[in-house]
C-alpha cells in the first residue's frame, strides 16, 4: 500500500473547495452545546444528559449503541443519565458526533439510506474489533465508531454536489472501492480529504481526522494509534462485505498489513470473523 502524503496544504484545499461549490456541513447544534457546557467550570453530567435528551434521533441511536456487545453491560438504559454512566463522558460525545455525522451530511433517497446504512454497520463492527482487541491496538470502541461513521462522509457530499458523481465512482456496487484517484481526475476533490475537511472544521480529535484522511492508506506514522484504527475498519468493511457475501477486492492487496497490525494471524481471520459475527448486533437502521 502506498505511503501517506503529507497533509493536504490548508489554503490549497480550501481554495478548491470554494472553486467546487461543494458545501460542508456545519457542526450542529448539539455538539456546539456540549462543549459549550464542557467549557463551563460548573459542568454537571445532569445538563449534557439533558442537552442530549433534547434530540431525539441522537438519543434513540444511543440506545441502539448500548446493546452493541463493545457497551452492553446487561440491563439498558432508560435515559441520557444512564447513557453516560455506562458507556463514560468522552465516549459518549464520540458516539454523539458519529450519530449526528448522518444527519448532517445526510442525503434524499434509498441511495443514500442503503449507503448510511452500511457505514452504521461498518461503525457497529468496529467498535466491536476495537473493544476486542484494545489491549492489542490501544484503540477504543468509541474512537473505533467514530472513525468508520466519518472514513466515507465525503462521498454523500460529492454525490449531492456532482450529479454524476456516483455513477462515475459505480457506487451502486457495494464491493467497489471508491477510486480516490479517479475522484481527483474527474472531480479534483476526493472523499477522503472532504472527510478530513468536515471532521477538522467540527472539531474532531485528530486522530480521527487523521484516520479519515488516510484510510486508503497504511501510513508509516502511527501517531495516536492511526495505523490501529485505519486497521480496524479496514477489517470491519471486509466482515461487512463477508457477511453480504460480496467480493472485497482490494483485501488482498492490503490484508497482510492490517493483520499484523491488529495481530490476528492469517489463518485464524475465518475464525476470529465468526466469532465476531456471533456477538455482533445490528445497529442499521
Amino acid at each position: 500500500m502506498p505511503h501517506a502524503a503529507a497533509a493536504p496544504d490548508p489554503q490549497a484545499v480550501a481554495s478548491v473547495l470554494e472553486s467546487s461549490a461543494l458545501l460542508l456541513p456545519p457542526k450542529p447544534r448539539l455538539l456546539q452545546e456540549i462543549e459549550n457546557l464542557m467549557r463551563n467550570p460548573d459542568f454537571e453530567v445532569s445538563h449534557l444528559a439533558g442537552s442530549i435528551s433534547r434530540d431525539p434521533g441522537v438519543l434513540a441511536a444511543l440506545f441502539k449503541l448500548c446493546r452493541s456487545p463493545a457497551y452492553s453491560r446487561g440491563r439498558a438504559p432508560a435515559n441520557a443519565e444512564q447513557v453516560l454512566m455506562l458507556i463514560g463522558l468522552t465516549q459518549t460525545i464520540n458516539l454523539v458526533r458519529g450519530i449526528s455525522i448522518r444527519q448532517a451530511a445526510g442525503g434524499p433517497g434509498p441511495q443514500m439510506e442503503r449507503f448510511w446504512a452500511r457505514c452504521e454497520e461498518i461503525a457497529s463492527l468496529a467498535s466491536q474489533v476495537a473493544g476486542e482487541r484494545v489491549s492489542v491496538c490501544n484503540v477504543f470502541p468509541d474512537q473505533a465508531y467514530l472513525a468508520a461513521m466519518f472514513h466515507d462522509c465525503g462521498v454523500p457530499l460529492l454525490t449531492q454536489r456532482f450529479k454524476e458523481y456516483w455513477k462515475t465512482l459505480n457506487l451502486d456496487d457495494e464491493s467497489c472501492w471508491v477510486d480516490t484517484g479517479m475522484e481527483n481526475v474527474r472531480f479534483n476533490l476526493d472523499h477522503a480529504t472532504v472527510g478530513y475537511w468536515v471532521a477538522r472544521n467540527w472539531g474532531l480529535p485528530d486522530l480521527i481526522v487523521q484516520a479519515i484522511r488516510y484510510h486508503h492508506e497504511m501510513p508509516e506514522d502511527d501517531t495516536y494509534g492511526l495505523r490501529s484504527t485505519i486497521g480496524i475498519v479496514a477489517l470491519a468493511t471486509h466482515i461487512y462485505l463477508h457477511n453480504k457475501g460480496l467480493p472485497d477486492p482490494i483485501w488482498t492487496m492490503r490484508s497482510g498489513e492490517v493483520l499484523e497490525e491488529l495481530g490476528i494471524h492469517a489463518s485464524a481471520l475465518d475464525e476470529y470473523i465468526d466469532e465476531i459475527n456471533d456477538r455482533h448486533v445490528s445497529l442499521a437502521v
